[in-house]
């Protein structure tokens, strides 16, 4: 006889291929994708380092679009309300250099989303405000959305990355209660 996991293990959805009934959706977590610039080093990529791990997947703009985009082109910041759209599209980072303001124009995504201000604990620009590594912008969106565990799994690849956490923990979970705009605008005030 075939257990509940042997009949569910994630691959189709919240569909058992083997009955009509809908699976609880509590194990799943998001998929995690980026779209590669080829603005700095590969070997210094965050999300080159997670993809070696089989923790994030390159894609081109057209699937990225399908997703929840990280982007500072969004007027529409990433809140708790994002995590079921995370959960059904996954989340996509754009990988480029800071030094490059303007990573990809104008470009608007139809889930885009900017992530609320937080310091960066990697080593190019520990202590500064917004100019986070890839990898600490989707570990805040998936601790912001409910999903810590994954976003420390993402960080323990890199030496520095419980640093993120620490630095940022009690403003992330004040972001992760927030239900508007409005209540992500009064956190930000009160660290500005």
């Amino acid at each position: 006889m075939l257990s509940d996991h042997m009949l569910w293990n994630g691959k189709y959805g919240d569909i058992s291929p083997f009955c009509d009934v809908t699976m609880p959706s509590e194990n799943k977590t998001p998929q995690i994708f980026f779209i590669y610039l080829f603005q700095d080093d590969p070997k210094k990529s965050t999300m080159k380092k997670l993809e070696r791990f089989n923790m994030a997947r390159r894609v081109d703009r057209g699937k990225a679009s399908k997703s929840l985009v990280l982007t500072v082109s969004s007027s529409q910041y990433l809140m708790n309300a994002d995590r079921d759209l995370i959960l059904e599209r996954g989340i996509t980072a754009i990988e480029g250099s800071w030094k490059q303001n303007d990573l990809m124009g104008e470009t608007k995504f139809r889930y885009g989303r900017i992530l609320p201000p937080l310091l960066a604990s990697n080593p190019v620009n520990y202590g500064k405000w917004n100019l986070l590594s890839s990898v600490e912008a989707v570990s805040a969106s998936l601790i912001i959305t409910g999903f810590r565990d994954l976003a420390e799994q993402l960080l323990s690849k890199f030496s520095w990355g419980h640093s993120f956490i620490s630095l940022n923990m009690e403003i992330l979970e004040e972001y992760s209660k927030c239900k508007s705009e409005d209540d992500i605008k009064k956190v930000v005030d009160t660290i500005a």
